[in-house]
C-alpha cells in the first residue's frame, strides 16, 4: 500500500462521497474509485458501504482509517522531532476548540505562539459540544480546549479552569448589583440565548419545575458575536461563561454574574488530549502556554468586581 492510496481512503472516508473526495483532491473520480477498489483487493474485504447517499466505512473501514490517521500523525509528530534537532522549533499544531474561546481568548495566544515560534503553523477550529467524542476519536487535532465533561472517555485532561456559567448583561441591567443569580431571577427580564442548550436545558428543565418560572428567550443565536452586540444594546441578558467576552468585562462595559445553580456554577474548561497521543514539540510547547494563560485569566477572574461604567443617558 502507498501514502498516495492511503491518502485516497482517508479523504473519502471524511468527505463521504467518491466524487466529493475527488473534487478536493483535484483528481478524477474514475482514479479514485480505481485506488479504493484496488484497496479493498489487496485487504480482501469492503472497506465502504457504497449507497445512494454516498459512502461510509464498513467496521474493517473504520480500522483501516484509525491506523492511516494515526500513521499520519506520528509522520508529522516525526517531522517536527526531526526539525526540532537542529534548534528550530516548526510543524503544525491542531486545536479544536469552543466557539467561546475562539472569540477572544485563543486568537491572542495563538500570536504570542507565532511570535515566539514563526515557523509553526495552526489550525484552529471551532467545534460544538456535541461532537467533542468524536472530535477526541478522530485524530484531526493534537488537543482541544473544552468544557470538561467526565462522561468523555479515551482522554486525558492535562489542565483545568474552574470557570462558572453566568448571566451576562450592561452595566445598567436591574440585576447588575447581584452577586449572585438564579436561572429563575433571569426569567423575568428578556433573554438572549445560543441555540446550543446542551448543558442549561437539563438544568432549566430541574429549576423551573420547582419555581414554577417560565423561559421565552428574546432572542435565540448561534453566533457568540450576534449575542455580544446584542447585550451591548440593552436587548437582553445572556447565559455565558467570561471567556469570550473579555475585552468588554475588563473595561466594565459588561458584567458577568455567576449563575447559583450547581452544574452552572461549578463548570471547567479544560486542555484534552486524546489518551496515547504523543504529541509534537509545537503542540506541547502550545498546551504549556494556554496552561499559562487560563492561569493568568483565572487570576483575573478572582480579583475584585471593576465599578460599571455609567452610560450617558
Amino acid at each position: 500500500m502507498h501514502a498516495a492510496v492511503l491518502r485516497y481512503f482517508d479523504h473519502v472516508a471524511r468527505q463521504g462521497s467518491i466524487r466529493k473526495a475527488a473534487a478536493s483532491l483535484s483528481v478524477a473520480s474514475s482514479a479514485v474509485n480505481r485506488q479504493i477498489l484496488r484497496l479493498e483487493d489487496e485487504i480482501g474485504v469492503p472497506l465502504f458501504e457504497r449507497g445512494r447517499a454516498g459512502v461510509r466505512p464498513t467496521a474493517a473501514g473504520e480500522l483501516l482509517l484509525r491506523h492511516v490517521r494515526e500513521t499520519q500523525i506520528e509522520f508529522q509528530r516525526a517531522r517536527a522531532e526531526i526539525a526540532s534537532l537542529g534548534g528550530a522549533v516548526s510543524g503544525t499544531v491542531r486545536i479544536v476548540s469552543l466557539e467561546s474561546m475562539l472569540a477572544r481568548f485563543l486568537p491572542e495566544v495563538v500570536a504570542e505562539m507565532a511570535a515566539r515560534h514563526p515557523r509553526v503553523n495552526f489550525r484552529v477550529l471551532t467545534i460544538h459540544p456535541s461532537e467533542i467524542a468524536e472530535a477526541m476519536r478522530s485524530g484531526d487535532s493534537d488537543f482541544g480546549v473544552l468544557f470538561v465533561d467526565n462522561r468523555l472517555t479515551g482522554v486525558d485532561v492535562v489542565a483545568e479552569f474552574r470557570t462558572a456559567i453566568g448571566a451576562l448583561m450592561r452595566p445598567d441591567h436591574p440585576l447588575a448589583a447581584a452577586k449572585g443569580l438564579t436561572l429563575t431571577d433571569c426569567a423575568r427580564h428578556p433573554v438572549i440565548m445560543l441555540n446550543d442548550r446542551w448543558l442549561l436545558d437539563p438544568i432549566m428543565a430541574a429549576e423551573f419545575a420547582e419555581s414554577g418560572a417560565r423561559l421565552s428567550p428574546r432572542i435565540v443565536t448561534n453566533s457568540i458575536e450576534f449575542m455580544r452586540q446584542a447585550i451591548a444594546r440593552g436587548l437582553g441578558i445572556g447565559f455565558v461563561t467570561p471567556m469570550g467576552f473579555l475585552d468588554e468585562i475588563r473595561r466594565g462595559e459588561l458584567l458577568h454574574v455567576p449563575l447559583a445553580e450547581p452544574g452552572l456554577a461549578d463548570s471547567r474548561i479544560g486542555i484534552l488530549v486524546p489518551r496515547h497521543r504523543r504529541l509534537s514539540p509545537p503542540a506541547r510547547l502550545m498546551i504549556n502556554h494556554i496552561r499559562q494563560r487560563l492561569t493568568d485569566f483565572g487570576s483575573f477572574l478572582a480579583a475584585p468586581r471593576l465599578t460599571p461604567k455609567k452610560r450617558r443617558k
